[in-house]
């Protein structure tokens, strides 16, 4: 299973040749009150882990989910993963085992889908963040029947999906293999930015993924 280097904050940590989704324009939900606790997941076995842990570390699979549990010290970490999804649900614990923070992000580090749900240490919800909120005119369910409509595989390591706020406008960044090498021999990657107002395309261009190219030949 592939290990992701988790959050802390509600941003997600991109990598660096994304942008980094923006929080500007997303809606805040106001504090709740205390909400009746689902069972998935809802705190972190200390006893379960501290037993199987090598290196601070455990993985394991159940009911066709992969489970990736981590100690960093001042919390716990999980990543929760499924053979046919693209999408990855992380899960921060507080020392106690109570959630702290919740949210389900598209793999490689993509964009962060629907709801953040941060918590108190009692694991009673504190607050709620729309992530979806400025794609609303054209969603991830839009964006999901494009990329079939081009045959693009969700579940290519080198497909990548991320979102942010461009001049007040809501942008999608897709990335893709083409499975064509350049003349290097390096991957070609087809890039596309979507208007996430409109669902039209504002930007078409390729990049190269593997070996650098010698300086001799740039």
């Amino acid at each position: 299973m592939k290990k992701y280097l988790f959050f802390i904050l509600i941003i997600p940590v991109c990598i660096s040749c994304q942008k980094q989704e923006t929080s500007t324009p997303i809606k805040t939900i106001p504090s709740t009150p205390i909400q009746p606790k689902d069972s998935l997941m809802e705190k972190f076995n200390i006893q379960e882990f501290k037993k199987h842990q090598k290196n601070n570390e455990w993985e394991y699979t159940k009911d066709n989910k992969d489970f990736f549990l981590r100690d960093v010290q001042d919390e716990y970490w999980m990543e929760v993963s499924e053979k046919n999804n693209p999408f990855i649900l992380r899960i921060n614990y507080y020392l106690n085992g109570n959630r702290k923070l919740k949210a389900l992000s598209f793999h490689a580090n993509g964009f962060t889908k629907g709801l953040v749900v941060e918590y108190n240490e009692k694991g009673n919800i504190t607050k709620q963040t729309d992530y979806d909120a400025p794609y609303k005119d054209y969603p991830w369910e839009k964006v999901r029947v494009w990329m079939e409509s081009k045959n693009i595989d969700l579940l290519d390591p080198l497909t990548r999906v991320w979102r942010d706020i461009d001049n007040d406008k809501p942008i999608w960044y897709i990335s893709w293999d083409t499975k064509k090498l350049d003349k290097y021999s390096n991957q070609i990657i087809q890039n596309v930015e979507i208007n996430g107002k409109t669902g039209e395309i504002s930007k078409e261009y390729t990049s190269s993924f593997g070996e650098e190219v010698p300086e001799k030949y740039r």
